[in-house]
């Protein structure tokens, strides 16, 4: 059986394998399975530009200020995190990653200083033990911990204004006790009330004497 085709038989033959567009339809059963290939992403592999390494370089030094670290140290993480070795390395491609990587550590550590200074202000204005006692037992109920190491910034916070409160009611409280009151002060404060007392006192003294 002679199975060539000659002319243009031959050539309609040749559309059904050779077209400028490829679409690949593959029929199973009812089903069209439709193949289709994802574009190409490129990555831009350029080295950083003046103004990019600027920006990393100024993230360092603000981490290293704040951290009290060398900057040669925060340099070696950033270069671990994307994987190379030193910053001539660092491409257009990754200096994103390495921002985000800088600007999420000095944000931590912006966090880590503030705590500090909440804590430090907690305990300076507890110097007794019985009020530091208190200032435990209200992050306790309010938090579940009695230390502050274990607490965030806005737990601290919510502390300090509790302790501040309570320190201003306590001041309030003494300040109307006649108890409390110099000499002075308590003469200005009742002024009729003891003239009538030093003028009952003169009358038994002279009805008596």
């Amino acid at each position: 059986m002679n199975n060539d085709i000659h002319g243009r038989d031959n050539r309609a033959a040749g559309r059904d394998f050779h077209e400028g567009n490829i679409q690949v339809d593959q029929l199973i059963g009812r089903d069209v399975l439709n193949i289709t290939i994802p574009a190409f992403q490129a990555t831009d592999s350029r080295l950083l530009v003046p103004a990019q390494r600027k920006q990393l370089n100024q993230l360092v030094k603000e981490v290293a200020d704040i951290s009290s670290e060398e900057g040669f140290v925060i340099w070696q993480r950033v270069h671990a995190e994307i994987g190379v070795k030193s910053i001539e390395e660092i491409t257009v491609n990754q200096y994103q990653t390495a921002l985000n990587y800088l600007q999420t550590m000095l944000d931590r550590h912006r966090e880590s200083g503030a705590c500090k200074a909440l804590m430090h202000q907690l305990l300076k204005k507890t110097p007794d033990n019985n009020d530091r006692q208190k200032l435990y037992e209200y992050c306790h109920i309010a938090f579940g911990t009695r230390h502050l190491a274990d607490l965030t910034k806005s737990q601290l916070q919510q502390s300090l204004g509790w302790l501040c409160n309570e320190q201003n009611e306590v001041e309030k409280v003494a300040s109307t006790t006649p108890g409390h009151l110099a000499p002075m002060d308590l003469i200005r404060a009742y002024p009729k009330e003891l003239s009538c007392i030093f003028i009952i006192g003169g009358l038994l003294g002279a009805v008596l004497f």
